[in-house]
């Protein structure tokens, strides 16, 4: 119903709904989608973060006398471990990764070590204590996660769920708002006279060119929760037995109980297989899966479960779009096949491959990149929507000679946090990473401090200069750390580029952002042209 009394037709009604739901959660929707396009490379920004990882070459193809050698290593580091896990070396992960878990106390979880073999010497490599820039942005990208055992993860899952299902519902009412969904694919006037019409092109074009990865990539990201969202379902079906859900859904019928509880045998050191045993096992993988690029293995477990040893082959998951690779499960003592862990029921692969198109593991690099710049461009469409709405509130102020409310200018602000201040925030902490003392305690944590403490320090400049001068002072120091990383830093060649690329990028935003001849609050309109081709993170 209009202000006048007269009726809407549906097209105002969703232009309504699409405006009010995309400002509500728009600024965490940015954050969202921004970190979400970064851990496409996920792997790559956690090998940068360890620097000591680096110039020690490529590991050897996984064979039993690897698996040999990483158990006794195992059995000198920790010879209580209950379980311990390696994964292979590929071509995103140069070094063979080897971690393990020791007992827990009834009802915890035991804490993950994780150590990297020397290909060369065969000894275990222990970096510096670092969350991961690439593990930080996966996590918060879906959990906010806030420190290394948070305490927080459910609360943020939660968070990042109703902000994804808001996005689906401005995702469905700014396709019905749209008459012209066609020739708005075609149409962008970054110097059109009126400022709001640049705005709503550039908000038009990053919406509608890939509307399709942007429904897809909303609807798996909430069906991959759909068990936190929606457990009355799995209650009703299977009442105390929920697990029996989760073992179908994965195809594996034994109870896995991940370490979170005692279990007998507890306690006692894991058996040591030896060479040998490891072939024998290898061969019957290999039978299983025939040696070839589409079947590797990627992980091998040796772990307690219900009272049993268990070796668990992993196969590698970029081999197939589904998510969750097959496992085969053997006892360990004897060398027995136990089972193929395998999903075979339609609704369960269907979420697999619902989970799989999200996580993109199975993407080359030629893929991974044009997935990046898609989540890229879906950030602009956000960054565009949010600052349309200042645009359009400004002209309408300007025409009818009101000064600017108290509402439009928190926005302002949070659109200068949310845009710019992230970017700024995301180059803290790389140089924590970096400068941090490595003996310094609970350092993990202190990463992930800095990384927020410079992202609340923008608000108070941001309050301050709700305008141009700080789009351009955020904008600028974004760049300047940026460039300054990707002199100052080792590490591999496709990280540093792409870290000079956004300060290139960067470099160009505060440019567009700079003081002009009746400028409105909020980056120039011609900017826009920058947002939906351009990243504002590494």
């Amino acid at each position: 119903m209009r202000a006048d009394g007269a009726r809407e037709g549906l097209r105002q009604a969703m232009a309504w709904l699409h405006t009010w739901v995309g400002l509500l959660l728009g600024w965490l929707l940015f954050a969202i989608f921004l970190t979400g396009s970064l851990a496409f490379f996920k792997h790559e920004l956690n090998h940068w973060s360890r620097p000591e990882l680096l110039g020690h070459g490529l590991a050897a193809p996984l064979d039993a006398a690897q698996l040999a050698l990483v158990e006794a290593r195992v059995h000198e580091a920790a010879p209580g471990a209950q379980s311990w896990r390696l994964t292979a070396a590929d071509e995103r992960r140069p070094l063979v990764q080897l971690g393990w878990r020791e007992a827990a106390a009834p009802g915890q979880r035991a804490r993950l070590e994780q150590r990297w073999l020397d290909p060369a010497s065969g000894q275990l490599l222990r970096p510096r204590e670092s969350f991961g820039i690439g593990e930080f942005f996966y996590r918060f990208h879906f959990e906010l996660r806030s420190a290394q055992q948070s305490r927080w993860i459910t609360e943020g899952r939660w968070l990042v769920g109703l902000a994804t299902l808001l996005m689906f519902v401005a995702l469905i009412s700014g396709v019905i708002t749209h008459r012209r969904i066609f020739k708005d694919f075609f149409t962008f006037r970054p110097r059109a006279k009126a400022a709001q019409r640049a705005w709503l092109d550039a908000h038009n074009v990053s919406g509608v060119l890939v509307l399709p990865f942007y429904l897809v990539i909303t609807f798996s990201g909430l069906m991959i929760m759909h068990t936190l969202y929606m457990p009355a379902g799995i209650a009703a079906v299977y009442g105390l037995k929920g697990g029996t859900y989760f073992n179908e859904l994965s195809g594996d019928p034994l109870p896995r109980g991940r370490g979170l509880s005692a279990a007998a045998g507890e306690g006692q050191a894991l058996p040591r297989l030896g060479q040998a045993r490891w072939e024998a096992l290898l061969a019957e993988v290999r039978r299983e899966w025939p040696a070839g690029a589409r079947s590797r293995i990627e992980g091998v477990a040796l772990l307690r479960e219900g009272g049993q040893t268990l070796v668990e082959f992993s196969r590698h998951e970029g081999d197939r779009l589904q998510y969750r690779s097959p496992r085969l499960i053997f006892e360990a003592e004897s060398g027995r096949r136990l089972h193929l862990a395998d999903t075979a029921a339609p609704a369960a692969r269907t979420y697999g491959v619902l989970y799989g198109l999200h996580m993109a593991r199975f993407a080359d690099w030629p893929l991974r990149w044009l997935l990046f710049g898609l989540g890229l461009l879906g950030s602009a469409m956000i960054a565009t929507g949010l600052l349309l709405w200042s645009v359009k509130r400004a002209a309408e102020e300007a025409r009818r000679g009101l000064a600017r409310p108290l509402g439009r200018r928190l926005v302002d602000t949070l659109n200068l946090v949310a845009i710019a201040g992230l970017p700024l925030a995301m180059a803290a902490l790389f140089y924590a990473n970096r400068l941090l003392p490595l003996d310094l305690a609970q350092r993990p944590d202190v990463e992930l401090q800095v990384f927020y403490a410079v992202w609340g320090l923008s608000l108070p400049r941001a309050a301050a200069w709700p305008d141009r001068r700080g789009w351009r002072a955020l904008f600028g120091l974004a760049c300047l750390g940026f460039a300054g990383l990707a002199l100052l830093f080792a590490g591999p060649w496709p990280v540093r580029l792409a870290l000079g690329v956004t300060a290139l990028a960067l470099l160009g935003l505060a440019w567009r952002c700079g003081p002009r001849r009746g400028a409105v609050a909020g980056p120039a309109p011609a900017a826009s042209a920058s947002l939906a081709t351009a990243g504002q993170g590494g």
